[in-house]
């Protein structure tokens, strides 16, 4: 796994292990699961170090956005953004993010979205997963989790024999849906589904022969599989008996910039019923499929 993590990779994976916890004490205690309030500290509005210093910006003929390089899709995301911005008919200004940047919590994000840009892309839309000072973006694309495998044997998960290894990333939505089946299954039965700190660690699992399979997401997988040509008889497979695991991608907002969500939510719609994103999603070679 990289050394560094994305902020949305840090964000969405402190989010992720709060809920698979309570999930997991839920099934320990009850046979129903319910949903629970998020941590408090969610919503307390973050500080950001001299943020009185910041002021307004007087251009306001810029779409500021940010992007993130060690997410697997950042090349695609920072093209929608442009063609956003043409749509919406102003002048593209990408901020990268830079790499050493490792939040610990979402005060990162407030001071880049206070300082840096109005925007930033390529945010997993987990409902409720966002405090309540952020917004997110209708979305542009949805991406998958997927089942990865090195076995030529198999070309369903429910066809891994019962004990076998699963190496998923943990906290994921995938991953908590996979542990609800596996534990309703009798125990004969079950797989030996284990939690890993990143999509690149769970790969490296089944290349080096740990597990059977991995759990990661899709776009993760085909980046690295480009990449390091020891992935390359690496294959994805059907996840049934469970459903496909989906979820939107856009982009994230201050909560009070209420005016530049509704426009970036209609430049969306716009680029998705002209087939703008779905080109440029085709051109970058993506997992990803348009949101109509």
């Amino acid at each position: 796994m990289p050394a560094t993590r994305s902020l949305r990779d840090v964000t969405i994976w402190k989010q992720s292990v709060c809920l698979f916890a309570t999930f997991i004490l839920m099934l320990a205690f009850s046979s129903e699961v319910f949903a629970q309030a998020e941590p408090e500290f969610y919503n307390d509005q973050p500080y950001a170090p001299n943020e009185w210093n910041i002021g307004r910006r007087m251009d306001q003929s810029e779409f500021r956005y940010c992007i993130d390089q060690r997410d697997p899709s950042w090349e695609q995301d920072g093209a929608i953004a442009d063609a956003l911005a043409q749509g919406l008919l102003l002048q593209p200004q990408r901020y990268v993010i830079p790499s050493e940047i490792e939040a610990e919590d979402l005060t990162k994000i407030y001071a880049i979205l206070l300082e840096k840009c109005d925007i930033i892309m390529g945010f997993k839309l987990i409902p409720s997963g966002y405090p309540a000072w952020l917004t997110a973006t209708r979305a542009y694309k949805e991406i998958g989790y997927s089942f990865i495998t090195q076995r030529t044997d198999i070309k369903s998960l429910a066809e891994l024999p019962p004990l076998r290894a699963i190496a998923a990333t943990g906290g994921t939505t995938a991953h908590i849906r996979l542990v609800s089946y596996n534990l309703s299954q009798p125990v004969d039965k079950r797989w030996l589904v284990y939690p890993y700190g990143g999509d690149q660690l769970a790969l490296s699992a089944v290349l080096n022969k740990t597990a059977d399979l991995a759990l990661v997401w899709e776009s993760s997988f085909l980046t690295l599989q480009q990449k390091d040509p020891a992935y390359s008889d690496f294959r994805i497979i059907s996840s049934a008996p469970l459903p496909p695991t989906l979820l939107g991608v856009g982009g994230v907002i201050l909560k009070q910039n209420t005016f530049l969500r509704s426009a970036v939510d209609q430049a969306i719609t716009a680029l998705s019923n002209d087939g703008t994103i779905k080109a440029i999603l085709n051109k970058t070679k993506s997992a990803a499929a348009g949101k109509p």
